[in-house]
């Protein structure tokens, strides 16, 4: 069963990050859920101390308390790129609470295609502050939480640097029935818009 069935009184009227989210946010303060159930695939109930089962158990709170923002989807299991899967599975994903997520959305997207380009290689060559998020990523089992300052040149305003940015790493579960055809779509980034490290777009500490 999909979380929302009904038609939302707000709808998006400009196809930007900011009008998405607007929209969004505006829905779910009018239809707060109060009773959902959530089925545990079995792969989760096999595994008791995957720490994604806190999903599960706190699902009321993020239903009544939870927050909307934008975020850059960096893995996901193979499966939920497979037409006619039925499971609920992990993946990994990058988000901001900074007001620069919403209008330019696109750093966090250099961010994580940076770290999925390193997973699997050996840790001298992935860059000092990008090895933890790596380590995880290349675990694929891990489910620890990663938070990041960075620092970027103003995209309105190249002359500038906006420091002090929150990025923030975590693992989520998609529930297949909640995205647009049930499936995710998607391709590997097979460049990037540089050769150089990471370091000549973004400062991370």
């Amino acid at each position: 069963m999909a979380l929302f069935k009904k038609k939302m009184d707000h709808q998006v009227t400009d196809d930007n990050c900011q009008n998405h989210l607007d929209v969004m946010r505006a829905n779910y303060r009018e239809n707060i859920i109060t009773s959902k159930s959530l089925p545990r695939p079995l792969w989760i109930r096999l595994h008791k101390k995957d720490a994604l089962n806190v999903v599960y158990r706190d699902k009321d709170i993020v239903f009544q308390n939870g927050q909307i923002y934008y975020a850059y989807l960096v893995q996901a299991n193979e499966m939920l790129f497979e037409k006619g899967n039925k499971l609920d599975l992990p993946a990994n994903i990058l988000y901001s609470t900074h007001p620069i997520a919403e209008k330019f959305p696109e750093f966090l997207m250099d961010i994580g295609r940076e770290m999925f380009y390193y997973k699997g290689k050996p840790e001298e060559e992935i860059p000092e502050p990008l090895r933890e998020v790596v380590k995880i990523i290349t675990d694929e089992l891990d489910r620890s939480n990663v938070d990041l300052s960075i620092s970027m040149p103003d995209p309105e305003n190249p002359d500038k640097t906006i420091d002090n940015i929150d990025v923030h790493f975590c693992s989520v579960i998609v529930f297949h029935k909640d995205i647009p055809n049930q499936v995710l779509q998607g391709v590997i980034p097979a460049c990037y818009r540089c050769s150089e490290s990471f370091s000549c777009c973004s400062n991370i500490t």
